[in-house]
């Protein structure tokens, strides 16, 4: 009788251990996630973050790697801010590392110091390097001013962005000059260009950011150009229609057949240009000059003649050679000038260009 009764015990015992472990899974299974009053979600995680608090680290999307080119002539020195689409807060300034501004990397200096004006500006930096730009040896804002395109930088953000124009030296992104929307693809270089007049009654040449797809591929034995129409007109003339671009020497290539205003140069089989606006001509010895002049109209066989023609000068137009020609509204010599960048070569924080009149 006593074994028969320590057995009964026993089996007492687990019967109880069984119906205790079946009611601790009800309450730590299928219901963790109700909510109790407490904040606590039953599994010992953490459920104090709100769905509008997300980190960065999570809502990140690829990279994308752009420079800013300045090419709207009554608009003074700027920095500037981005926000991806659907978002309320910007990231920066980016050139001048205000409040929120380590999100933009240097990808125009390979170790951190200046750069020479033969270096490549991709040759380092990354969206986590942490530096967003230089204030310069004078101590100055940093900024891009009108003439300038400055160095490639890595933004941690891609897709529809929209770029807010902030003034230089700026701590935040609270007051801006200028917003507008753009697309930038992830992974991808671009330029993004500051275009036409801040007049309200501007018209097709009112304020404007157009962004333009990059690629730094270079063929040795042939030089790249890709032309861009930034004429939108002064106050005293219209923007331009579409024009064509040609360099002359010891010979005479055309680099763009037509350019439709705010766009690269049109695709063309006999130049030819590419997709993306870049032309692939011979290589063309200094002294060169650039002819501007109207499109040729469909049913010509020929363009145009041309309306401006620049002082002769080196454009570097070597195999192996990258630019890209922006043409503007004349100043000192209307109705043309150019701003003429090696694509290939920064110059401190900035991609190498000049001013070709």
């Amino acid at each position: 009788m006593h074994l028969a009764s320590r057995n009964r015990f026993r089996l007492f015992l687990l019967t109880t251990t069984l119906a205790s472990g079946a009611a601790y899974a009800l309450a730590c299974g299928d219901g963790a996630g109700s909510s109790d009053g407490g904040g606590n979600d039953g599994d010992g995680g953490s459920s104090g973050l709100s769905d509008a608090a997300v980190g960065p680290s999570d809502a990140a999307a690829p990279a994308t790697t752009m420079r800013l080119a300045h090419v709207a002539e009554d608009l003074g020195p700027v920095d500037f801010c981005y926000r991806m689409a659907k978002t309320s807060s910007f990231e920066g300034p980016v050139l001048g590392g205000g409040l929120g501004g380590n999100t933009a990397g240097d990808a125009g200096k390979a170790d951190g110091g200046d750069a020479s004006p033969t270096a490549d500006p991709l040759d380092a930096g990354d969206a986590s390097s942490g530096d967003s730009g230089d204030a310069g040896a004078d101590g100055g804002a940093a900024r891009v001013g009108y003439g300038t395109v400055s160095r490639y930088l890595t933004l941690s953000a891609s897709g529809p962005l929209t770029i807010a124009l902030v003034a230089p030296g700026s701590t935040s992104c609270a007051t801006p000059l200028f917003t507008a929307d753009v697309t930038l693809d992830p992974g991808k270089l671009s330029t993004v260009a500051i275009v036409g007049r801040t007049a309200a009654d501007a018209g097709d040449g009112a304020l404007a950011l157009v962004a333009f797809i990059d690629d730094r591929m270079t063929t040795p034995a042939k030089a790249r150009v890709r032309m861009i129409n930034a004429a939108l007109g002064t106050e005293s003339r219209a923007p331009a229609a579409a024009l064509s671009v040609r360099a002359s020497g010891s010979q005479t290539v055309t680099v763009a057949e037509s350019i439709e205003p705010k766009k690269a140069a049109s695709p063309s089989a006999t130049v030819p240009v590419d997709s993306l606006g870049y032309a692939t001509i011979a290589p063309l010895p200094a002294p060169a000059r650039l002819a501007v002049g109207a499109a040729a109209s469909p049913m010509a066989s020929d363009a145009s003649s041309d309306s401006w023609v620049s002082l002769p000068g080196s454009l570097d137009l070597r195999g192996g050679s990258l630019h890209t020609g922006f043409v503007l509204s004349g100043r000192d010599q209307p109705p043309f000038e150019v701003l003429w960048c090696t694509d290939t070569s920064t110059t401190g924080d900035a991609t190498t260009c000049m001013i070709v009149r």
